[in-house]
């Protein structure tokens, strides 16, 4: 369950390289599957929240989309 205040890292893209350490902090929820988050950084995201990383499914570290380089 994604939680407002808590980190959470973003899933993996299959076959591409990205940096992957970088914690997001949840400020709140928009749609129903989308959530507003702030990097350490200050820059501020939207994402929609079958990105992150889920605590209750560790896991499940790969985005279910496949992107191809055109």
């Amino acid at each position: 369950m994604i939680e407002i205040g808590k980190k959470y890292r973003l899933k993996k893209l299959k076959g591409w390289f990205e940096k992957d350490s970088e914690e997001f902090t949840v400020l709140g929820f928009g749609e129903p599957n989308i959530v507003g988050c702030v990097a350490p950084d200050g820059e501020r995201y939207v994402f929609d929240k079958n990105f992150l990383i889920d605590a209750d499914k560790p896991d499940e570290i790969y985005a279910d989309i496949q992107i191809t380089k055109g």
